[in-house]
Order: C-alpha cells, then structure tokens, then sequence
C-alpha cells in the first residue's frame, strides 16, 4: 500500500492558483519618473543603488507608485552612505524587500522572469521526452 487516504483524481486541476495580471507593469510610465531627481546632488554609491534598480528585471512590472517609493528612498540610501547606521539600513531592507530586492521576496511576491502572456504550452515536446498519447496510439500500453 502506497499511503492514506484516496487515490488522486485522474486528471486532477489545481484551483489555488491566484490570477496576477492585473499586477503587470504599466507601460504608460513616463520616462522621467524613471530618473533619478536631482541625480548630480547623490554619491555615486547612490546613483549605482538607482541605476540598478532601473535595469532590474523587477523594474518591468514597477507602476508609478513603485517608482516614487524608490525616490522617496533615495534620501535614505544617501544618509546611509555617508553615516552608516543599522536603523537607515533596516529601513532600506523593509522598503527594498517589498520591491522585490532579494530571490526570497520575489519569491514571497510570486514574481518570475518569464513573460506572463508566453503560452504555457510549448509547440511541441522536447526531443528528449516520450510522447505517450503517440505511443499508445501504436499500440503501446
């Protein structure tokens, strides 16, 4: 006996699976809101912290509220190079983390990197997979 309880459905469907489109990125982004303001009065440190978030892959799908958090958090990334302290920096990590900073909060937030209008369906199968509704129509059991 394999374990409890019944065995599975056949062709079971998942139902728990939640529909995120509307949370896609906005196109209609103007191009300044992603643009650091007042760029020349920041550190360079700061301006790579910015400049990495604009060619995150996260990035794609920042609406313009997003957008304005990060230039709210400038400031604070800012104080935080020149006189590093555990409270600006635990502020950062609180605000970056509902971005999307680290592999384990785009992980909470269910974000991936593939496109989310790419069909689920491949064309075809993969050379190296069997075909089994194929086989059995050879008589295969």
């Amino acid at each position: 006996m394999a374990g409890r309880g019944p065995a599975p459905k056949e062709n079971a469907v998942r139902r728990n699976a939640v529909d995120l489109s509307h949370l896609e990125g906005d196109e209609d982004v103007p191009d300044k809101l992603r643009k650091l303001f007042k760029r020349d009065g920041y550190s360079v440190a700061t301006q790579r912290w910015w400049d990495t978030w604009v060619d995150s892959d996260q990035a794609d799908s920042f609406k313009a509220t997003d957008w304005q958090r990060l230039q709210m958090l400038a400031p604070l990334v800012e104080s935080y190079y020149r006189r590093p302290g555990h409270n600006a920096l635990a502020e950062i990590r609180q605000n970056e983390s509902l971005l999307g900073a680290t592999v384990t909060d785009r992980m909470r937030l269910r974000m991936n990197k593939t496109d989310p209008k790419q069909n689920d369906k491949p064309d075809r199968l993969p050379e190296n997979v069997a075909d089994f509704e194929l086989y059995r129509s050879l008589g295969g059991t």
